[in-house]
């Protein structure tokens, strides 16, 4: 029987394979769950595809996890003070957490273990976000069952190697491979009752929910990016300080739409109101340049080019040297694949304004 660094390997080695196979992020998905258990004991495991900036959770894909529970996960996630959450570890910069690690060994102490997770009979979870600097491309929660107890220092140095490939292939994976042939379904409006159940949808909002299916969609008729954006809503409505009620999707053939949620107000109602629609090109653009891999300083210098800037000028609206701004520019027509200027903004324009931050959150990437 192979010893463990050779399990290692041998799973980096087919994850190398994998990132570089074009693989959808729903055969990425499929795919890990049979390769990483070799290294990575866990019981249970939910995926998640992200909005890129704001690094909000925009589907469920678990074979292991029953959907039913995630309304009061995404409460506890959201609506609480607890160790580890997304939100932390986005602010934090953190790949890999496990709570029996956050809790210096007192799982107890984390409210998602304490109200939901050790009902399943979990003992410990292992966060991973896929996010190396340039957007948040998806994350995961690795489930172990309370008489395996807790990820080792060892599992978790694994996943943080693992996390380069995979975050590479989710990337990757979310940059078109054709022209889309039809617009996406908006805009679209869908109602839901006030345990997020489908009440209503115009005839876009149907195709919609059947465009953006997912493990949620199975059971609740009601993809996870719905449920999402409806939970925030609520919460918003409570605490208008609150992560607002909104998220950039990506459909499955490469378009990018925004789902806003309101709370709708009336006698006996409590329901939520979720409108798809087209982003605008500030809401986008960073997106775009964050899937081809640019940094938030790359990213600077790419709108200025798309505004007709110079070197000169990019040099003294950035305060960089020109030196400066040609080598970022080489960097980035080596990652979008083209050799000119002429080229980038024939591939990337989209009008509007400079890539930066928007009322869906900033833009990201590290400089």
């Amino acid at each position: 029987m192979a010893n463990r660094r050779e399990r290692e390997r041998q799973a980096l080695g087919d994850l190398r394979d994998l990132a570089k196979s074009g693989v959808t992020t729903r055969e990425l998905f499929r795919e890990l769950d049979g390769l990483l258990p070799s290294v990575v004991g866990f019981d249970a495991v939910c995926w998640h595809h992200t909005d890129p900036l704001t690094g909000l959770p925009t589907s469920m894909v678990s074979t292991t996890l029953d959907p039913r529970g995630m309304t009061h996960a995404m409460d506890l996630e959201f609506g609480n003070e607890d160790v580890g959450t997304m939100a932390q570890m986005q602010a934090q910069g953190s790949l890999v957490a496990a709570i029996s690690q956050t809790t210096q060994g007192r799982p107890e102490r984390s409210v998602r273990m304490r109200e939901h997770l050790s009902g399943y009979g979990f003992g410990d979870e292992l966060r991973l976000r896929c996010d190396l600097g340039e957007g948040s491309w998806g994350f995961a929660a690795f489930m172990r069952e309370k008489a395996r107890g807790p990820y080792s220092d060892e599992e978790l140095r694994f996943v943080g190697q693992a996390n380069r490939l995979i975050t590479g292939a989710l990337r990757r994976a979310h940059l078109p491979r054709t022209a889309p042939t039809e617009p996406p379904p908006v805009p679209a409006v869908v109602i839901l009752g006030s345990s997020d159940e489908l009440i209503a949808a115009d005839q876009p909002g149907q195709a919609l929910l059947l465009e953006l299916a997912d493990s949620a969609f199975d059971v609740l008729a009601v993809p996870a990016a719905f449920l999402v954006t409806a939970r925030l809503a609520r919460l918003t409505e409570a605490d208008p300080a609150g992560i607002p009620a909104a998220m950039r999707v990506q459909t499955r053939d490469g378009q990018w739409i925004i789902l806003r949620g309101s709370v709708l107000h009336g006698v006996g109602t409590a329901q939520v109101v979720v409108t798809a629609s087209t982003p605008t090109p500030a809401e986008i653009m960073p997106v775009v340049l964050s899937s081809h891999g640019l940094t938030r300083r790359e990213q600077l210098v790419t709108g200025e080019v798309l505004h007709g800037g110079s070197t000169r000028e990019i040099a003294k609206a950035l305060s960089l040297a020109q030196v400066t701004v040609q080598d970022h520019l080489k960097s980035i027509f080596a990652k979008v694949g083209v050799h000119s200027r002429g080229e980038l903004v024939a591939l990337l324009s989209l009008g509007g304004p400079r890539p930066g931050g928007t009322d869906l959150g900033p833009a990201p990437g590290r400089e």
